[in-house]
């Protein structure tokens, strides 16, 4: 297991807070001057409601500037917000979208064309950038500069059509237009689709990441519109030109779907990491480390298990006792507003329960297990997603250590889906929590799972693919299948 030295000093590029500004689309609230961008701590996307700026000893953003003719590349999608259910700005995926992209340094045009047509993109938002130098090895190929802008004030269950780019005048450089659905309202007939991936590394940092690719054009042709991914995404977080690999290979996917990141233990808190990552998040030192979110009939919970669950030696941000109290917060509040949103789930990297042959991480798990599954317990956490042992598992439901007996409703399942193409793991069968093992072979197979939710029904389908054929689920091999039902 790859673990280097925590960047703890330099955790993520934004923090937000919330206000209680009114949603509408519009430019951003920063300030330019004549001279190029004004460097500032905050960011106030217009209409939004919230703030964004830089912590800690992350790099100064810098407003929209028309300067510079870069062309942005690698464009995914996002969401931004703030991460206190029930408050102003709280991260709503069914009223506002996120992008992320790339370009040379010396671009700093940020800008954001969308309207309802793709011939009619009226509307503008500014956005703001930020330079992250290399960590380890040699500079991202795709650029080091990454920009970042917000839309708010959307209709639920809506086709939007956006670019991206700027530049000064006269040399223009825009991304193609893409197409972002924003999500259903709870109350929606239609089921919303939701991918479920992890371990999307490979053994080395040295391949194109193919199972990875297969997976995100899966997830894309099957019709989610956001996808939940456990962490691990490359072999050494700090390593630049392994994100260009991974963003490569999730490029035709990443700005349709609303990739929803967690951290795991390789992608070790590094600036990298949170410059791919657009996730919702709290004031403070702490950003984009916890999140969570409305996707129609299913609440949604995402969080890092690593500095001070895992590693309680490294919390020097007091994150432990931060996260845990909102979890328990953020969950009891869920738990009460099943009526609208039935659904729980959570995400995250360390699983509590795993038929895994590595008996080595068995601590690990009972860490994990100490710190969250009583608030799980308490506030009825449906199903929690997790990686980190390469293969599938779900577990039987549980309340504590124990299965719930047969025929009696109740218990959260713990779903492994760690086949993203990182090396497979061996596993023990019989283990008393194990209902269900998919193993795999990291080379020519893949593993991920597809949610299909409404407020009556709640179906994860866990699929097998063989490189090189098919394009969808439909061609895939059905490895498990969980119903649940209210």
């Amino acid at each position: 297991m790859f673990l280097a030295p925590l960047a703890l000093a330099a955790l993520s590029a934004f923090a937000v807070a919330g206000s209680t500004a009114s949603c509408s689309s519009g430019s951003s609230g920063a300030t330019t001057t004549d001279a190029g961008p004004t460097p500032s701590a905050t960011f106030q996307p217009q209409g939004c409601g919230y703030t964004v700026g830089a912590v800690e000893n992350f790099p100064a953003l810098e407003a929209h500037a028309a300067a510079g003719s870069g062309a942005p590349k690698k464009v995914r999608l996002g969401l931004g917000g703030n991460v206190v259910a029930g408050q102003a700005a709280y991260a709503d995926p069914s009223k506002t979208f996120a992008v992320v992209w790339q370009s040379d340094e010396a671009t700093t045009a940020t800008q954001l064309q969308w309207g309802d047509s793709a011939t009619a993109l009226s509307n503008t938002a500014n956005g703001v950038s930020y330079v992250v130098a290399a960590e380890f090895g040699s500079p991202s190929a795709d650029g080091d500069r990454y920009h970042e802008a917000h839309v708010c004030g959307l209709q639920a269950g809506r086709t939007y059509y956006y670019r991206v780019g700027g530049g000064a005048a006269g040399s223009e450089q825009w991304s193609p237009v893409f197409a972002v659905t924003t999500a259903p309202a709870s109350g929606a007939a239609d089921p919303v689709l939701i991918g479920v991936a992890g371990d999307t590394r490979d053994a080395a940092g040295t391949s194109k990441l193919p199972v990875w690719q297969a997976i995100t054009g899966r997830l894309k042709n099957a019709g989610a519109h956001v996808a939940l991914f456990s962490g691990d995404f490359v072999f050494a977080g700090a390593d630049q030109q392994l994100w260009d690999v991974w963003t490569s290979a999730a490029e035709s996917a990443a700005s349709t779907v609303f990739l929803a990141m967690a951290p795991g233990n390789h992608d070790n808190e590094t600036l990298s990491y949170f410059a791919h990552a657009l996730m919702p998040g709290a004031v403070g030192k702490n950003y984009e480390r916890y999140s969570s979110f409305d996707y129609g009939p299913v609440h949604v919970v995402s969080y890092d298990d690593q500095i001070g669950i895992i590693d309680p030696s490294s919390d020097d941000s007091g994150y432990r006792a931060e996260v845990l109290a909102w979890l328990d917060g953020d969950l009891a509040k869920a738990d009460a507003n099943r009526a609208n949103v039935p659904w729980v789930v959570t995400f995250h990297h360390h699983p509590l329960f795993s038929s895994t042959t590595q008996t080595d991480r068995a601590p690990e798990r009972a860490l994990v297990r100490a710190a969250v599954q009583a608030t799980y317990d308490a506030h009825h956490v449906d199903v929690d997603f997790a990686g980190h042992d390469h293969f599938f598992e779900r577990s039987k439901p549980m309340v504590g250590d124990n299965p719930v007996a047969t025929g009696v409703k109740g218990g959260t399942t713990y779903v492994i889906s760690a086949g993203g193409g990182a090396p497979g793991y061996s596993t023990t069968p019989g283990q008393p929590q194990s209902a269900k093992i998919q193993q795999y072979t990291e080379t020519s197979e893949g593993l991920y799972g597809v949610v299909s939710a409404t407020k009556a029904s709640f179906e994860l389908k866990t699929y097998k693919l063989v490189l090189g054929t098919g394009t969808g689920p439909a061609d895939d091999t059905v490895v498990d299948t969980y119903t649940l039902a209210k």
